[in-house]
């Protein structure tokens, strides 16, 4: 099930502006909507609503998140196996491939331009076959104490 924007949406053009693919229409002032069949669940429409007008996936009100609380994509390099399905997927480029030697037979791994992750709800960790990717929450109370989502 897609996100979807109800009626308490004042047209702020904030989700639309965020959504990496382009699946928000409407017009200034006026209630936006929600392409279903564009609609990737990413998450990032509830993130930056500032009247909590988006449903999330399961019909709940989306979460609001200041930006520096939007959870972060880490990946663990000695489980990525260079399969680059989560550099594809990322809307963002936020992940590419580096040369990593420590794990035998892998020659490349993923890693996060955490500048560039705009925390996409489940769209690296599903991909991933290895489970080498978590979001992670960072907030300036838990700076280098990084706690996965769900944690």
């Amino acid at each position: 099930m897609a996100y979807t924007i109800i009626d308490t949406c004042i047209g702020c053009t904030a989700c639309a502006k965020k959504c990496p693919v382009e699946c928000i229409a409407g017009t200034r002032k006026e209630l936006h909507v929600i392409d279903p069949t564009l609609c990737v669940d990413c998450g990032l429409c509830g993130y930056v609503c500032p009247v909590n007008a988006i449903l999330d996936d399961t019909g709940e009100i989306a979460t609001r998140l200041k930006p520096k609380e939007v959870p972060k994509a880490k990946v663990d390099p000695d489980l990525c196996t260079g399969c680059v399905f989560c550099v594809d997927v990322c809307p963002y480029n936020a992940l590419s491939m580096v040369d990593y030697d420590s794990a035998p037979g892998v020659n490349m791994v993923a890693v996060v331009d955490q500048d560039k992750c705009m925390g996409c709800d489940h769209l690296c960790t599903s991909v991933c076959i290895k489970d080498a990717i978590e979001l992670h929450f960072v907030t300036e109370e838990t700076a280098g104490q990084e706690q996965p989502v769900g944690a």
